[in-house]
């Protein structure tokens, strides 16, 4: 598969020329060149580089959370170190180590523009990767700056590498700052190497010996095409389409068996409720039967509610109390009121298997709660107004 390489600098696409670097099938350089989008050479993929301080890379106390979590850590943990808005940067982990963690920071909107420019060229990218990261490391005790036309990455200063603007000539006012306070620390690199891309000016070694108080040397020539790839910054908002294609291929296995389990739950709570139903058919079925039995005269309209009447008429030629008769529902009354039913009423009024209570004041405070007391004991509770309660018996169905 081609690969085309964009190092694109913060000026890009302002300024429209680009250095890149077209790489074949087999991974190998097959050209290289600077021009404008329009010269660019055809390739199946596209990747890009965020040159110089498009991006730092912080360290941070970072413990171990879910992804939601994980994101407002990282801006809690960072807030201190950046300069912008936490909201308005990108944030990519590069590597942990226990509760410490090492994470590249991009500007969001920077990231957006290259990423709508490009597709809008038609030329998505599938990666993009921070200058700052891919840089080789410089040797333990030693300083190594990589300088391009107009910016440097400089790493074994700091734990990580970081950009900064490159002052034409004399040594960067950054480096002087750094030696000084190592030289403070006891701390002095053995040497600074410099290496220095095609389009990035010359230097005096010796003046820059002469500021810096360390040896300084010339090392080969800095390449960015050279460098090794890093981490992925186009994740999350930023993932290409491909990307995502390409995960949910991974995870159709794991949702068809999600999918096949709630297919199944359904099916489930479906036979569940058609059960359900065929019971209380039945159910009203055997009470129609038993009413007919019972009552064979009657027409049959509400067997529960007829029944329940019937019998409550049987009951009281009997000489007893139906269950709707003043005194049974009053019954119920005072053991849903229990201890609170000592001077509880102010009135009551029955009429038709209807008892309407009017509450106290001390009662009426707890209005709500006493209907709900009452409608637990199988009571049909209207509440009318803020101190009276109309009550009949249930009709179980």
């Amino acid at each position: 598969m081609t690969l085309l390489r964009l190092y694109l600098t913060e000026h890009w696409p302002q300024d429209p020329v680009c250095d890149w670097e077209l790489t074949g099938p087999d991974g190998r350089t097959a050209s290289v060149g600077a021009s404008e989008p329009r010269h660019w050479p055809a390739a199946e993929q596209t990747e890009f580089i965020l040159a110089g301080t498009q991006a730092v890379w912080l360290t941070a106390r970072l413990p171990k959370a879910s992804k939601r979590e994980q994101d407002k850590l990282i801006r809690f943990a960072l807030e201190d170190q950046l300069v912008q808005e936490p909201d308005s940067q990108h944030y990519t982990i590069t590597d942990r180590d226990g509760d410490s963690a090492r994470v590249l920071v991009t500007a969001r909107e920077r990231l957006r523009q290259i990423v709508a420019q490009l597709e809008a060229l038609g030329r998505a990218p599938a990666r993009a990767f921070a200058e700052v990261q891919i840089t080789p490391e410089a040797p333990e005790g030693e300083w190594a700056l990589y300088c391009s036309q107009h910016q440097a990455i400089v790493s074994g200063v700091a734990p990580t590498p970081f950009a900064f603007d490159l002052d034409e000539g004399a040594a960067p006012a950054l480096l002087q700052t750094a030696a000084s306070q190592a030289r403070q620390e006891n701390r002095l690199p053995a040497r600074c190497v410099v290496h220095r891309a095609a389009s990035a000016h010359s230097i005096d070694p010796q003046s820059w010996e002469a500021s810096l108080s360390i040896p300084v040397e010339e090392g080969p020539a800095y390449k960015w095409s050279a460098v090794a790839s890093g981490i992925n910054l186009l994740h999350g908002e930023f993932m290409p389409d491909k990307a995502r294609a390409a995960w949910l291929r991974r995870a159709r296995p794991v949702l068809w068996v999600v999918g096949a389990a709630i297919c199944v739950e359904l099916l489930l709570s479906t036979g569940q409720v058609m059960w359900q139903r065929a019971q209380l058919k039945d159910a009203r079925d055997r009470m129609q039967t038993v009413f007919k039995t019972a009552f064979p005269n009657q027409p049959i309209v509400d067997p529960a509610a007829q029944m329940r009447s019937q019998l409550n008429g049987l009951k009281r030629a009997h000489g007893q109390l139906g269950d709707d008769d003043v005194i049974a529902l009053l019954a119920q009354v005072g053991e849903a009121l229990g201890g609170d039913a000592r001077d509880a009423l102010d009135g009551l009024k029955y009429e038709g298997g209807r008892l309407e209570l009017t509450l106290s004041a001390r009662a009426a405070g707890s209005i709500s709660s006493i209907s709900q007391r009452l409608t637990a004991r199988g009571l049909l509770v209207a509440q009318q107004g803020d101190n009276r309660l109309a009550v009949r018996k249930e009709v179980s169905q």
